[in-house]
C-alpha cells in the first residue's frame, strides 16, 4: 500500500517537472546543416576506408531528417543505441590504422559537438563526449 502510494506520488511529481521543462528544439540553421552534411560525409569517408562502411546508411538517415527539419526523426536517431549505446556503437569501434583512429576520434567530437550546439541534450551523449576529453 505504501509503495503504491509512494509511486503515484513520484509520477505525479515527474508531471509536474515536465510542466516546466521546455521541449528541446532543434536548431536547423543553413548553417547547422552544411556543417552537419560536412562532418558526416567526412565521418562516412573515414569509416569506408576503416571498413566499417555498415555505420554509413546510418549517418546518411541523421543527415536526411536534419535537411527535412524533421525534428522526431533526427532526435530519434541521433539519440540511439546505433551512436551511442554499448558494444557495437558508433562510438566504441576500434579502427586498426593509427591515422584512420584519430582522424574518425576528432571527426566523431566535432560531430558531437555539432549535435550539442544544434539543441541535443542528453546525459549519455555528455558522457560518451567527456571520455574522448583527450582529443579535444
Amino acid at each position: 500500500m505504501l509503495a503504491a502510494s509512494l509511486e503515484k506520488k513520484d509520477k505525479t511529481q515527474m508531471r509536474l517537472l515536465d510542466f516546466f521543462r521546455k521541449e528541446q528544439k532543434i536548431d536547423f540553421t543553413y548553417e547547422n546543416i552544411e556543417k552537419l552534411t560536412k562532418l558526416t560525409i567526412e565521418l562516412e569517408d573515414t569509416l569506408i576506408r576503416s571498413n566499417l562502411g555498415i555505420y554509413v546508411d546510418y549517418l546518411s538517415c541523421i543527415r536526411l531528417a536534419a535537411e527535412q527539419h524533421d525534428t522526431e526523426t533526427f532526435k530519434k536517431k541521433v539519440i540511439s543505441r546505433e551512436l551511442f549505446g554499448g558494444a557495437g556503437a558508433l562510438w566504441e569501434i576500434w579502427i586498426e590504422d593509427n591515422q584512420l583512429r584519430r582522424t574518425f576520434n576528432e571527426q566523431f567530437c566535432d560531430f558531437v559537438d555539432l549535435l550539442k550546439t544544434m539543441g541535443i541534450r542528453n546525459g549519455r551523449i555528455n558522457q560518451v563526449r567527456k571520455s574522448f576529453k583527450h582529443f579535444d
